[in-house]
Protein backbone atom coordinates (compact mmCIF):
# COMPACT_ATOMS: atom_id res chain seq x y z
CA UNK A 1 0.00 0.00 0.00
CA UNK A 2 2.76 2.32 0.33
CA UNK A 3 3.25 2.55 -3.64
CA UNK A 4 -0.44 3.43 -4.09
CA UNK A 5 -0.13 5.73 -1.83
CA UNK A 6 3.06 7.44 -3.30
CA UNK A 7 1.00 7.30 -6.62
CA UNK A 8 -1.44 9.71 -5.12
CA UNK A 9 0.82 12.62 -5.25
CA UNK A 10 -0.04 13.35 -8.31
CA UNK A 11 -3.38 13.95 -7.89
CA UNK A 12 -5.03 17.10 -6.84
CA UNK A 13 -6.02 16.58 -2.83
CA UNK A 14 -9.41 16.77 -3.93
CA UNK A 15 -9.27 14.49 -6.33
CA UNK A 16 -7.21 11.64 -4.43
CA UNK A 17 -10.35 10.11 -3.35
CA UNK A 18 -12.07 9.27 -6.24
CA UNK A 19 -8.88 8.19 -7.78
CA UNK A 20 -7.95 5.76 -4.87
CA UNK A 21 -9.98 2.87 -5.31
CA UNK A 22 -9.85 2.34 -9.31
CA UNK A 23 -6.34 3.17 -9.04
CA UNK A 24 -5.69 0.61 -6.26
CA UNK A 25 -7.32 -1.94 -8.45
CA UNK A 26 -5.43 -1.50 -11.32
CA UNK A 27 -2.21 -1.43 -9.17
CA UNK A 28 -3.92 -5.17 -7.29
CA UNK A 29 -4.59 -6.52 -10.37
CA UNK A 30 -0.96 -5.67 -12.45
CA UNK A 31 1.27 -6.67 -9.73
CA UNK A 32 0.50 -10.57 -9.61
CA UNK A 33 1.43 -10.17 -13.56
CA UNK A 34 4.23 -8.50 -13.06
CA UNK A 35 5.57 -10.30 -10.32
CA UNK A 36 5.53 -13.74 -11.96
CA UNK A 37 5.90 -11.42 -15.64
CA UNK A 38 11.89 -11.33 -24.81
CA UNK A 39 9.81 -11.60 -27.69
CA UNK A 40 7.09 -9.09 -26.89
CA UNK A 41 7.60 -5.07 -27.26
CA UNK A 42 7.85 -3.69 -23.77
CA UNK A 43 8.33 -6.62 -21.90
CA UNK A 44 12.18 -5.55 -21.49
CA UNK A 45 12.78 -2.03 -20.02
CA UNK A 46 14.13 0.86 -22.87
CA UNK A 47 11.69 1.24 -26.66
CA UNK A 48 9.54 -0.84 -28.33
CA UNK A 49 11.83 -4.13 -28.14
CA UNK A 50 15.46 -2.83 -27.56
CA UNK A 51 17.18 -1.28 -25.15
CA UNK A 52 18.18 2.20 -24.37
CA UNK A 53 21.52 4.02 -22.86
CA UNK A 54 19.60 5.62 -20.68
CA UNK A 55 19.62 4.51 -17.02
CA UNK A 56 16.70 5.15 -14.19
CA UNK A 57 17.85 7.32 -11.57
CA UNK A 58 19.47 6.04 -8.19
CA UNK A 59 15.75 3.97 -6.49
CA UNK A 60 13.94 5.13 -8.93
CA UNK A 61 11.47 1.89 -10.04
CA UNK A 62 9.29 1.55 -12.78
CA UNK A 63 6.94 -1.31 -13.89
CA UNK A 64 5.00 -2.13 -17.09
CA UNK A 65 2.22 -4.76 -18.26
CA UNK A 66 1.52 -4.85 -21.53
CA UNK A 67 -0.72 -6.66 -23.90
CA UNK A 68 -0.40 -7.90 -27.57
CA UNK A 69 -3.02 -9.38 -29.68
CA UNK A 70 -1.95 -11.38 -33.18
CA UNK A 71 -4.16 -13.63 -35.96
CA UNK A 72 -2.51 -17.20 -36.31
CA UNK A 73 -4.33 -19.79 -39.01
CA UNK A 74 -5.07 -23.32 -38.08
CA UNK A 75 -4.68 -26.10 -40.26
CA UNK A 76 -7.48 -25.31 -42.53
CA UNK A 77 -6.33 -21.77 -42.93
CA UNK A 78 -8.66 -20.09 -40.57
CA UNK A 79 -7.44 -16.99 -38.50
CA UNK A 80 -7.86 -16.98 -34.85
CA UNK A 81 -6.60 -14.00 -32.45
CA UNK A 82 -4.64 -14.93 -29.66
CA UNK A 83 -3.76 -12.58 -26.94
CA UNK A 84 -0.72 -12.40 -24.75
CA UNK A 85 0.52 -10.75 -22.01
CA UNK A 86 4.21 -9.54 -20.52
CA UNK A 87 6.11 -7.02 -18.25
CA UNK A 88 9.14 -5.87 -16.75
CA UNK A 89 10.10 -4.30 -13.14
CA UNK A 90 12.80 -2.93 -12.83
CA UNK A 91 15.00 -0.26 -9.87
CA UNK A 92 17.95 1.82 -10.90
CA UNK A 93 20.93 1.60 -8.56
CA UNK A 94 23.03 5.02 -7.98
CA UNK A 95 22.56 6.37 -11.53
CA UNK A 96 25.35 4.24 -12.82
CA UNK A 97 23.57 0.53 -12.82
CA UNK A 98 19.68 -0.71 -13.25
CA UNK A 99 18.67 -4.59 -12.16
CA UNK A 100 15.27 -6.04 -12.53
CA UNK A 101 13.36 -8.93 -14.31
CA UNK A 102 11.56 -9.81 -17.11
CA UNK A 103 8.33 -11.77 -17.51
CA UNK A 104 7.35 -14.13 -20.62
CA UNK A 105 3.93 -16.08 -19.83
CA UNK A 106 4.67 -19.87 -19.71
CA UNK A 107 8.71 -19.28 -20.05
CA UNK A 108 8.54 -17.47 -17.03
CA UNK A 109 10.66 -15.10 -15.20
CA UNK A 110 14.15 -14.24 -16.38
CA UNK A 111 16.42 -11.50 -14.92
CA UNK A 112 17.89 -8.50 -16.47
CA UNK A 113 20.58 -5.96 -15.49
CA UNK A 114 23.11 -3.08 -17.63
CA UNK A 115 25.55 -0.52 -16.21
CA UNK A 116 26.04 2.68 -17.59
CA UNK A 117 29.37 3.76 -19.06
CA UNK A 118 29.29 6.99 -20.18
CA UNK A 119 26.52 9.59 -19.59
CA UNK A 120 25.56 11.32 -22.80
CA UNK A 121 25.96 15.58 -23.33
CA UNK A 122 25.63 17.81 -25.89
CA UNK A 123 28.10 16.69 -27.94
CA UNK A 124 29.16 12.96 -26.85
CA UNK A 125 27.02 10.13 -27.25
CA UNK A 126 25.93 7.58 -24.21
CA UNK A 127 27.37 4.23 -23.66
CA UNK A 128 25.86 1.54 -21.57
CA UNK A 129 26.52 -2.27 -21.42
CA UNK A 130 23.93 -4.81 -20.71
CA UNK A 131 22.50 -8.01 -20.46
CA UNK A 132 18.83 -10.15 -21.10
CA UNK A 133 16.93 -13.21 -20.66
CA UNK A 134 19.40 -14.25 -17.28
CA UNK A 135 17.93 -17.47 -16.86
CA UNK A 136 19.16 -21.25 -17.88
CA UNK A 137 16.54 -21.89 -20.51
CA UNK A 138 18.02 -21.38 -24.06
CA UNK A 139 15.08 -21.07 -25.64
CA UNK A 140 13.53 -18.68 -23.44
CA UNK A 141 10.33 -17.26 -25.44
CA UNK A 142 6.89 -16.21 -24.53
CA UNK A 143 5.30 -18.48 -27.59
CA UNK A 144 5.00 -22.55 -27.68
CA UNK A 145 5.30 -24.54 -30.46
CA UNK A 146 2.18 -27.25 -31.58
CA UNK A 147 4.04 -29.86 -28.99
CA UNK A 148 3.93 -27.23 -26.41
CA UNK A 149 7.63 -26.55 -26.09
CA UNK A 150 8.99 -23.19 -26.08
CA UNK A 151 9.73 -22.18 -29.69
CA UNK A 152 12.81 -22.88 -31.07
CA UNK A 153 15.33 -20.62 -32.54
CA UNK A 154 18.56 -22.08 -33.89
CA UNK A 155 20.83 -19.94 -31.26
CA UNK A 156 19.94 -19.33 -27.64
CA UNK A 157 17.96 -16.73 -26.43
CA UNK A 158 19.17 -16.44 -23.17
CA UNK A 159 22.60 -14.08 -21.46
CA UNK A 160 21.48 -11.89 -24.51
CA UNK A 161 24.68 -9.83 -23.50
CA UNK A 162 24.64 -6.36 -25.73
CA UNK A 163 26.17 -2.92 -25.99
CA UNK A 164 24.49 -0.31 -26.98
CA UNK A 165 25.40 3.90 -28.25
CA UNK A 166 22.46 6.38 -28.25
CA UNK A 167 23.03 10.39 -29.11
CA UNK A 168 20.13 13.10 -29.11
CA UNK A 169 20.87 15.12 -32.46
CA UNK A 170 18.00 17.42 -32.00
CA UNK A 171 21.37 19.66 -30.92
CA UNK A 172 22.93 19.96 -34.14
CA UNK A 173 20.58 19.25 -36.81
CA UNK A 174 17.35 21.53 -34.79
CA UNK A 175 15.06 18.34 -35.27
CA UNK A 176 14.12 16.64 -32.44
CA UNK A 177 15.95 12.84 -33.39
CA UNK A 178 17.60 10.37 -31.93
CA UNK A 179 19.49 7.78 -32.89
CA UNK A 180 20.25 4.37 -31.14
CA UNK A 181 22.72 1.96 -32.33
CA UNK A 182 23.63 -1.58 -30.43
CA UNK A 183 25.15 -5.15 -31.03
CA UNK A 184 24.03 -7.83 -29.32
CA UNK A 185 24.17 -11.76 -29.15
CA UNK A 186 21.29 -14.03 -28.01
CA UNK A 187 17.58 -12.48 -29.01
CA UNK A 188 18.83 -9.58 -31.07
CA UNK A 189 20.86 -12.16 -33.28
CA UNK A 190 18.91 -13.33 -36.59
CA UNK A 191 20.52 -16.82 -37.47
CA UNK A 192 21.11 -17.09 -41.55
CA UNK A 193 18.32 -20.81 -40.63
CA UNK A 194 15.66 -18.23 -39.36
CA UNK A 195 11.98 -17.55 -40.86
CA UNK A 196 10.63 -15.76 -38.85
CA UNK A 197 12.53 -11.94 -39.78
CA UNK A 198 14.00 -10.48 -42.63
CA UNK A 199 17.60 -11.38 -42.84
CA UNK A 200 20.24 -9.35 -41.09
CA UNK A 201 23.32 -8.96 -42.60
CA UNK A 202 25.21 -8.06 -39.60
CA UNK A 203 23.86 -10.56 -37.12
CA UNK A 204 23.55 -9.04 -33.40
CA UNK A 205 23.07 -5.93 -35.18
CA UNK A 206 19.82 -3.78 -34.06
CA UNK A 207 19.14 -0.02 -34.02
CA UNK A 208 16.20 2.81 -33.78
CA UNK A 209 14.95 6.21 -34.60
CA UNK A 210 13.57 7.99 -32.47
CA UNK A 211 11.26 11.57 -33.41
CA UNK A 212 9.83 13.64 -30.20
CA UNK A 213 6.67 15.25 -31.54
CA UNK A 214 6.64 16.46 -28.39
CA UNK A 215 8.17 16.49 -24.88
CA UNK A 216 5.53 14.01 -23.96
CA UNK A 217 6.33 11.95 -26.70
CA UNK A 218 7.89 9.92 -29.08
CA UNK A 219 7.53 8.31 -32.06
CA UNK A 220 9.90 5.15 -32.62
CA UNK A 221 11.10 2.93 -35.62
CA UNK A 222 13.28 0.17 -34.54
CA UNK A 223 14.68 -3.14 -35.81
CA UNK A 224 15.42 -5.46 -32.95
CA UNK A 225 17.93 -7.57 -34.65
CA UNK A 226 15.32 -9.65 -36.23
CA UNK A 227 12.45 -7.72 -37.20
CA UNK A 228 10.99 -4.32 -38.10
CA UNK A 229 8.83 -2.19 -35.31
CA UNK A 230 7.19 0.72 -34.86
CA UNK A 231 5.29 2.60 -32.27
CA UNK A 232 4.47 5.39 -30.01
CA UNK A 233 4.86 6.74 -26.54
CA UNK A 234 2.88 8.82 -24.57
CA UNK A 235 3.93 10.55 -20.66
CA UNK A 236 0.27 11.09 -18.80
CA UNK A 237 2.37 12.57 -16.63
CA UNK A 238 6.02 11.73 -14.41
CA UNK A 239 4.06 8.71 -13.56
CA UNK A 240 2.25 7.10 -16.12
CA UNK A 241 3.21 6.49 -19.68
CA UNK A 242 1.24 4.90 -22.31
CA UNK A 243 2.38 2.97 -25.09
CA UNK A 244 1.57 1.37 -28.47
CA UNK A 245 3.49 -0.85 -31.47
CA UNK A 246 3.07 -2.75 -33.84
CA UNK A 247 6.20 -5.61 -33.93
CA UNK A 248 7.41 -8.06 -36.89
CA UNK A 249 5.58 -5.51 -39.83
CA UNK A 250 7.51 -7.12 -42.40
CA UNK A 251 5.06 -10.13 -41.99
CA UNK A 252 2.10 -7.37 -42.54
CA UNK A 253 3.15 -6.37 -45.85
CA UNK A 254 4.43 -10.08 -47.56
CA UNK A 255 2.42 -11.12 -50.80
CA UNK A 256 0.46 -13.78 -50.40
CA UNK A 257 1.92 -16.20 -52.65
CA UNK A 258 5.15 -15.90 -50.85
CA UNK A 259 6.36 -18.57 -48.60
CA UNK A 260 5.56 -17.22 -45.35
CA UNK A 261 3.79 -19.43 -42.96
CA UNK A 262 0.75 -17.93 -41.09
CA UNK A 263 0.33 -21.25 -38.87
CA UNK A 264 3.80 -20.23 -37.16
CA UNK A 265 3.23 -17.88 -34.50
CA UNK A 266 6.30 -16.28 -35.73
CA UNK A 267 5.47 -15.13 -38.80
CA UNK A 268 2.67 -13.04 -38.43
CA UNK A 269 2.54 -9.18 -37.20
CA UNK A 270 1.73 -8.39 -33.76
CA UNK A 271 -0.50 -5.60 -31.89
CA UNK A 272 1.04 -3.99 -28.78
CA UNK A 273 -0.81 -1.85 -26.03
CA UNK A 274 0.96 -1.06 -22.24
CA UNK A 275 0.98 1.23 -19.38
CA UNK A 276 4.18 2.03 -17.66
CA UNK A 277 4.30 3.24 -14.21
CA UNK A 278 7.25 5.23 -12.15
CA UNK A 279 7.37 5.97 -8.72
CA UNK A 280 10.39 7.46 -6.80
CA UNK A 281 13.24 8.14 -6.63
CA UNK A 282 12.88 6.94 -3.15
CA UNK A 283 16.15 8.10 -2.42
CA UNK A 284 17.88 10.98 -4.25
CA UNK A 285 20.70 13.51 -3.84
CA UNK A 286 19.37 17.13 -4.01
CA UNK A 287 21.19 20.65 -4.22
CA UNK A 288 20.01 23.95 -4.16
CA UNK A 289 22.86 24.86 -6.26
CA UNK A 290 22.27 23.88 -9.73
CA UNK A 291 26.13 24.26 -10.81
CA UNK A 292 26.04 20.80 -8.05
CA UNK A 293 23.91 18.99 -9.43
CA UNK A 294 25.36 19.25 -12.63
CA UNK A 295 28.86 18.12 -11.35
CA UNK A 296 27.04 15.08 -9.53
CA UNK A 297 26.19 14.00 -12.93
CA UNK A 298 29.73 13.91 -14.17
CA UNK A 299 28.18 16.43 -17.19
CA UNK A 300 31.26 18.69 -17.45
CA UNK A 301 30.42 20.18 -20.77
CA UNK A 302 26.78 20.53 -19.64
CA UNK A 303 28.28 22.74 -17.12
CA UNK A 304 30.78 24.89 -19.38
CA UNK A 305 27.81 25.65 -21.54
CA UNK A 306 25.38 26.78 -18.92
CA UNK A 307 28.30 29.20 -17.57
CA UNK A 308 29.23 30.14 -21.18
CA UNK A 309 25.25 31.31 -21.52
CA UNK A 310 25.22 33.15 -18.37
CA UNK A 311 28.13 34.55 -19.40
CA UNK A 312 26.27 35.50 -22.71
CA UNK A 313 23.29 36.76 -20.65
CA UNK A 314 25.33 38.99 -18.50
CA UNK A 315 27.09 40.82 -20.72
CA UNK A 316 23.52 41.34 -22.45
CA UNK A 317 22.09 42.44 -19.87
CA UNK A 318 24.99 45.09 -19.73
CA UNK A 319 24.18 46.09 -22.83
CA UNK A 320 20.78 47.32 -22.42
CA UNK A 321 21.72 49.36 -19.17
CA UNK A 322 24.25 51.34 -21.08
CA UNK A 323 21.81 51.43 -23.77
CA UNK A 324 19.00 52.79 -20.90
CA UNK A 325 21.24 55.20 -19.72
Amino acid sequence: MFIIDKMFDMFPAEKRGVMRLPLAAVVVVSLPLIAVAGGLPFSHYGLLDTPTASLLKHTEVVFCAGGTAYSLEDSAGVSDMNAAVAGYLEIGLFGRGQIGGTYLGQAGFSGTARGLILNETITRPGISLGVENIIGEKNYEFYRNPGDSLYHYPNAQNFSVYGLISKDFSYFVSFPVCLNIGFGTGRFVQSADAVDGLENPVPGLFGSLLVHPSTASEVIVEWDGRDLNAGGIYRVNKNFTVMAAASELEHLFAPSDSTSNRQDVMQNTKFTIALQITLGPFLDRTELDPYERLRYTDDDEALQQLEEYRARAREEIQEMENTIR
